[in-house]
């Protein structure tokens, strides 16, 4: 599959966040240098390919979450308001907008490709980044308002 010139860069980030997750999830903190050559290790060993997927194959389960293949994926790079038990009533409007916008993005007809990412989070989800039409959903639903660019760490909430 051709490479994207955004895509690439993207890629070279994800090789880098998933040495920083891998080095300290469930792990004591290793140093600078054991840092410095994971990421020199990911660089060296190349760059995760985007895979086409069948829309049909991948069931919306909100905004940031969806299921393919037997498993739960978290989409990286966003945080969408909750669904199931939001703390307040526009979370969960907000929410269920972003629920369906993403429905219809993946109906839409347009190529639906994913990027599998190494680890897991705190709930078992996969870590993937979904891309529809060549664009990352996560830069799609942050620019209309659904979601937030998220990267790791506490949530802000969505209830003001």
């Amino acid at each position: 599959m051709a490479d994207t010139g955004n895509r690439s860069g993207t890629r070279l980030r994800e090789k880098a966040l998933w040495v920083c997750v891998s080095m300290w999830t469930k792990r004591p903190p290793l140093s600078y240098r054991a840092l410095q050559a994971g990421l020199a290790l990911a660089l060296i060993t190349g760059q995760v390919d985007a895979e086409t997927v069948d829309p049909a194959a991948v069931y919306v389960v909100d905004g940031d979450t969806i299921r393919m293949d037997g498993d739960s994926w978290r989409l990286v790079g966003l945080d969408t308001p909750e669904t199931f038990e939001p703390h307040c009533d526009f979370e969960l409007a907000l929410g269920q907008a972003a629920t369906a916008r993403l429905r219809a993005l993946m109906t839409s007809g347009r190529l639906v490709e994913v990027i599998r990412l190494p680890g897991r989070d705190r709930f078992d989800r996969g870590l993937a980044r979904l891309y529809v039409g060549g664009e990352n959903i996560a830069d799609i639903l942050i620019r209309e308002g659904l979601a937030r660019a998220y990267d790791g760490g506490r949530r802000q909430s969505w209830c003001g």
